[in-house]
Order: structure tokens, then sequence, then C-alpha cells
């Protein structure tokens, strides 16, 4: 196995999930950094583990397995709850620079 330095992926297309705060975590996937609550609404499970769908930009709980679209917050499947709070959503750039290279 390889290490990979905190802040890169290993795989262009591999999602990545970070605890940045106790409320919030930072998703990358899809071509999108997402920032958003770090736990469920339906039970409280912590969704730093939880699964992503990059291509679909969809987040999973890893207690009950429901899922949010990480562009609105709204519930797609499982447990009727309320939305995930998402406080923003930005493109993803190649060279970390807001709006890529020159």
């Amino acid at each position: 196995m390889t290490a990979v330095p905190a802040g890169r992926r290993r795989g262009a297309d591999e999602p990545v999930v970070r605890q940045v705060t106790e409320e919030l975590v930072l998703v990358e996937a899809g071509g999108h950094k997402v920032l958003a609550s770090a736990v469920c609404p339906h039970r409280g499970g912590r969704l730093k583990y939880g699964r992503v769908d990059g291509d679909r930009l969809r987040i999973t709980c890893p207690l009950h397995h429901t899922t949010f679209d990480l562009a609105s917050g709204e519930r797609t499947s499982g447990a009727a709850c309320a939305a995930l709070r998402v406080v923003d959503v930005l493109p993803d750039t190649q060279d970390g620079a807001p709006g890529g290279a020159p």
C-alpha cells in the first residue's frame, strides 16, 4: 500500500471524506468539494465513515444507510428524516487555486 500525502487523492475518481470540525465534513467527489454536516439528521451517524458515490454526488450514512444528495442535502433513499445540512459546494480544481490555473 502506498501512503498518500494529506490533502491528496489516491486516484482521480476516488472520493475523499475529511472531518474538518466537530460539526462539519469536507467531501471531495465528482469534481466538487462539499462542506456538509458531519452527522446524519436521521440518527446521528458519523458521515466521515459514510460511503460516497462521486458520480451522483451522494453520501450514504453508515448507520442506517440513508442516502443524501450532496448538492442539495435532500434525502434520496432510506429512512425519512430532515435534509442534510450542506454549507457550500465548490468546483474542485487541479492546483487547489480558486478557478483553476490561468
